[in-house]
């Protein structure tokens, strides 16, 4: 789904000067209000406002491996013009760009200058972004981590408490785990966490979080969720290990126990109901 970071409005094409190269002063102010910023939106406000200033741009469109980002949201019109960027050896994606009017040879090579600046600090924005991504998965199982969770769930939360949709917490963790590890070894032991993980995402919607916690702990936030939504999901997870040569050779079971959002709630009485429903579960297995 495309989401468009800045709108602007225009009423009809502007008749445009012949644009001039930047000077050196020009460019190296315009880098100056590139430089530091490490969130995409951000470092394309500056580059859109400098934009406005030389081109009418209706729309304009930014894609990267399978990702569409709609930067200037318009409408789309029959002068359109695509530019790759990249930095030194890196491809950084391409801008699409459509203008209310066909550009000549000096706005596109105006827009080539723009690019040459903006390449750089792009750079460091999608690096940046890729060591925040890693830092919150756990890189084990894939999923996200502990760090991430606790960042999701009072999110989850506000949204519980704001406007009223139901979440549910639902934390497991395996049965015969540790004889796995013992009479196995560690390898082994990867093995079920990995393929655990997989029976996590086969459980759930897109719309839900899986997360690893630690060791074999797992939890799951369910958003929106409903009466029934814990049992769909243990059933799933049941129906994946029954189906898995990892899990099912090894005799892996799991104990789990959920809690659903009351007005109140915080990260740790959702998390205490749940730990309370999990062991109760294990200790009557």
């Amino acid at each position: 789904m495309e989401h468009a970071l800045f709108n602007r409005s225009h009423s009809s094409p502007s008749p445009k000067l012949k644009q001039k190269p930047l000077a050196a002063d020009q460019r190296l102010l315009i880098l100056q209000k590139l430089q530091g910023k490490l969130e995409i939106q951000a470092l394309f406000q500056p580059l859109c406002r400098e934009l406005d200033k030389q081109i009418d741009i209706s729309r304009l469109i930014w894609t990267l491996d399978e990702t569409t980002t709609l930067i200037r949201q318009g409408q789309s019109t029959p002068h359109q013009n695509s530019f790759a960027l990249r930095y030194g050896d890196n491809s950084l994606g391409s801008l699409h760009y459509s203008t209310l009017y066909p550009l000549d040879d000096d706005e596109i090579s105006l827009l080539h200058t723009y690019h040459r600046l903006f390449a750089g600090p792009l750079f460091n924005a999608i690096e940046y972004q890729k060591v925040k991504h890693m830092a919150l998965k756990d890189k084990l199982s894939g999923l996200c981590n502990r760090m991430c969770f606790e960042q999701d769930i009072h999110h989850a939360i506000a949204m519980s408490e704001k406007r009223d949709v139901e979440l549910v917490l639902f934390i497991c963790d395996l049965d015969n785990f540790k004889q796995v590890n013992d009479n196995f070894g560690h390898l082994d032991g990867d093995k079920v966490i990995k393929d655990f993980a997989n029976a996590l995402k086969f459980a759930t919607r897109t719309s839900d979080r899986c997360y690893r916690i630690g060791g074999d702990e797992f939890i799951i936030l369910l958003q929106p969720a409903s009466a029934r939504s814990e049992i769909k999901v243990a059933s799933r997870i049941n129906q994946y290990i029954q189906q898995s040569p990892i899990l099912g050779i090894l005799n892996i079971g799991f104990s789990y126990g959920t809690a659903t959002f009351n007005q109140g709630d915080s990260m740790l009485s959702l998390i205490e109901r749940a730990d309370r429903k999990l062991y109760h579960h294990k200790r009557n297995k």
